[in-house]
C-alpha cells in the first residue's frame, strides 16, 4: 500500500535542506526575544523631565524605521504629544531643546545615525540611543548620550521585539503614557499562543501561515491593512516576503484601494491569478472596514483574496500578532520558493554599489560644552 506523500511545508528535510542557517529558529524565539527586551529597558537608568517635551522624534532607516513606525501607532493611540518617525537622513528644523529623540541603527555603523544623534544634541534635545554595537554606541558613551546596548549579531529582520520594544517601554517609564508595558506582556502571550498554531510542527491542514503561502506562492502580494494601526504591519509583511523569499511585494491600506489602488487591477484582471491580494483585518472589530473587506472580495472577485483575520483585544496585541503571522508566512514561501530566506545577494550588491551616497552630507556639529551651554 503506497503511503500519501508529505506535503511540502511539512517535510523537515526539505526544509533544513533549504533553511541551513536556521532562521526558523530566530522566528520561533521572537516572544522570547520581546522579553529579553522588556528586561533591558526596565534596567536602563533614565532622567526624568524637568518639562514635558513638546514632541518625540525616532528615526530609522529600513527595518528600523519601520519599527519606529509600529511603535509610534501604539504610542500615538494615547501619547499626549506628538509621537513622529522619520527616515533617518536627516532630522527636521522643529526638532529642538524641547524635543526627545531616539536614534535607532541596530549595527551602529550608519553615518546618518551618528549624524542625527549628534545634530539632535547640539540643538540641545533629550537624545536616547538604541543599537547593538559600533560607532554610534562607542560616540554616544563619550557624549553621556543615554543608550540601550540590545543583543548584536543576527539579521536586522530578526530583532524586531529589540528594536520595537525598548522605544514603548522609555515612553511610557518618562510618564509620557500609560499602561502599555502591561499591553506588551499581554502582546507577548498572545504570540506564543500563536507560536503553536504556526510553527512548522503544525501541518499544513491546521496551519494558517503555511495555507496563506501556499495561496500567495508564484503571485505577487498586495498586502492591505484594513485599518490604520495595521498599515505599519502590511508594510512589515512587504520587507519580510521581499527578504525572506525573494519575492517583490506591495502593501498598503484597504484606503489606498478606495482612493485608487482598485482602478488600477482594472486592467491587470486578465493576469488576476497573478496577484495575491491580502486583506490584513481584525474580524471581531467592528468598524466600517468590515464592510470595506466584503466590498472589496466582491469587486475584486476574479482575484484570490485572502482575508488573513488579525486576533488580539488591543491595537498592541493587533500588531504584534499580525507581524508574527507575516513572518511565518514570508518564511514558508522562502520553502516554496527553494531560497535560503538568510540569503541577502541582491542587498549586498546593490549596497556594495552606493555605499557612501547617502553619507556624504556634512557631519553635525561636534557636541562641546560651548555648543551644549548655547542649547
Amino acid at each position: 500500500m503506497a503511503t500519501e506523500p508529505i506535503p511540502i511545508l511539512d517535510d523537515v528535510v526539505r526544509m533544513q535542506k533549504i533553511d541551513k542557517r536556521n532562521l526558523l529558529r530566530l522566528i520561533n524565539e521572537l516572544p522570547e526575544q520581546c522579553e529579553t527586551a522588556l528586561g533591558i529597558a526596565n534596567n536602563l537608568a533614565l532622567e526624568a523631565f524637568d518639562t514635558t517635551p513638546d514632541n518625540v522624534y525616532i528615526t530609522g532607516i529600513g527595518d528600523s524605521a519601520t519599527a519606529a513606525v509600529m511603535a509610534s501607532t501604539i504610542l500615538s493611540e494615547y501619547a499626549s504629544i506628538p509621537v513622529i518617525t522619520g527616515d533617518g537622513v536627516k532630522l527636521p528644523e522643529y526638532v529642538g531643546e524641547n524635543s526627545l529623540v531616539i536614534v535607532m541603527d541596530y549595527t551602529g555603523k550608519s553615518n546618518s545615525a551618528l549624524r542625527n544623534m549628534r545634530s539632535a544634541k547640539s540643538r540641545g534635545a533629550s537624545v536616547i540611543c538604541l543599537s547593538g554595537s559600533g560607532r554610534l554606541m562607542e560616540q554616544a558613551a563619550k557624549d553621556g548620550i543615554g543608550r540601550f546596548t540590545i543583543p548584536p549579531g543576527q539579521p536586522l529582520r530578526t530583532a524586531f521585539g529589540y528594536l520595537l520594544l525598548p522605544i514603548i517601554v522609555t515612553i511610557e517609564r518618562l510618564g509620557l503614557v500609560k499602561g502599555e508595558v502591561e499591553k506588551l506582556s499581554h502582546a507577548i502571550k498572545l504570540m506564543k499562543n500563536a507560536r503553536e498554531v504556526l510553527r512548522f510542527e503544525n501541518p499544513t491542514v491546521r496551519n494558517k501561515a503555511k495555507q496563506i503561502a501556499h495561496r500567495l506562492h508564484g503571485k505577487l502580494p498586495m498586502i492591505y491593512g484594513c485599518c490604520g494601526h495595521l498599515a505599519s504591519v502590511a508594510r512589515r509583511w512587504k520587507s519580510q516576503i521581499c527578504s525572506n523569499s525573494k519575492m517583490l511585494a506591495c502593501s498598503g491600506t484597504v484606503l489606498d484601494l478606495l482612493s485608487g489602488d482598485i482602478t488600477g487591477y482594472e486592467l491587470i484582471s486578465r493576469r488576476a491569478d497573478e496577484i495575491g491580494i491580502v486583506l490584513l483585518h481584525n474580524p471581531i472589530e467592528r468598524s466600517p472596514y468590515a464592510h470595506l473587506v466584503s466590498a472589496v472580495e466582491e469587486t475584486l472577485d476574479q482575484f484570490d483574496v485572502i482575508v488573513a483575520d488579525v486576533q488580539g483585544a488591543t491595537i498592541t496585541e493587533k500588531m504584534f500578532y499580525g507581524l508574527y503571522l507575516g513572518d511565518y508566512v514570508s518564511y514558508y514561501l522562502a520553502l516554496l520558493n527553494e531560497v535560503d530566506p538568510l540569503a541577502t545577494e541582491y542587498a549586498q550588491s546593490l549596497e556594495a554599489k552606493v555605499v557612501g551616497s547617502f553619507e556624504s552630507q556634512a557631519p553635525a556639529p561636534p557636541v562641546t560644552p560651548a555648543n551644549q551651554e548655547e542649547a
